[in-house]
């Protein structure tokens, strides 16, 4: 998607959204419209796209750790998920993907992130000619190297592209996550 809220809920009737630069084409007039808007200018809204990651009181019973995958765009659900506070008193650990180091947005956010209980693990796909020292390859691969310490008291929450969400279910299968704790924002 290229335009996702990124607030958490409790932001009350302000919303911040992640754009990803998009052209135009054929059949999509592309983000610029938004991006090179004035501050305060109008625009129209339609309701959230997705069901939410986590639905119901009781969602997390039994869980005492949350894995949490995104790449791209798609951290923002789970950026609104951790600052929400929904997670608090968990083990949670964020793998988040980008291709470059610079397109891995909220950075500057991370800290916050980690104040909040989260471990942040950035990856990045394409480290060939960056300075980029932390983990390479793919979210997935980086979790199945790090192991689940708790499969069934584990839940995983994802939001990326469909690459992505198949290697991480099928990484949350071969390491024993009940199937019905793999929540996807889509």
């Amino acid at each position: 998607a290229p335009i996702a809220i990124a607030s958490a809920p409790s932001a009350g009737d302000t919303f911040e959204f992640l754009v990803k630069e998009q052209p135009p084409s054929d059949w999509s007039p592309g983000t610029g419209w938004l991006t090179g808007a004035s501050a305060g200018a109008a625009v129209d809204v339609s309701q959230a796209m997705g069901p939410g990651f986590i639905k119901g009181d009781d969602a997390l019973d039994g869980i005492t750790d949350v894995l949490c995958f995104a790449v791209g765009s798609g951290i923002s659900p789970l950026r609104s998920t951790i600052e929400s506070g929904a997670l608090k008193g968990l083990d949670v650990t964020l793998y988040y993907g980008c291709r470059t180091p610079d397109l891995m947005s909220y950075q500057d956010k991370f800290d916050e992130w980690e104040a909040l209980g989260a471990t942040v693990v950035p990856v990045v796909s394409k480290a060939e000619g960056t300075d980029w020292s932390g983990k390479t390859g793919y979210v997935q691969d980086v979790a199945k190297e790090a192991g689940v310490a708790n499969p069934k008291a584990t839940a995983v929450l994802l939001c990326g592209m469909k690459g992505m969400a198949e290697g991480v279910k099928e990484f949350a299968a071969e390491s024993g996550i009940p199937e019905d704790r793999v929540w996807a924002n889509f």
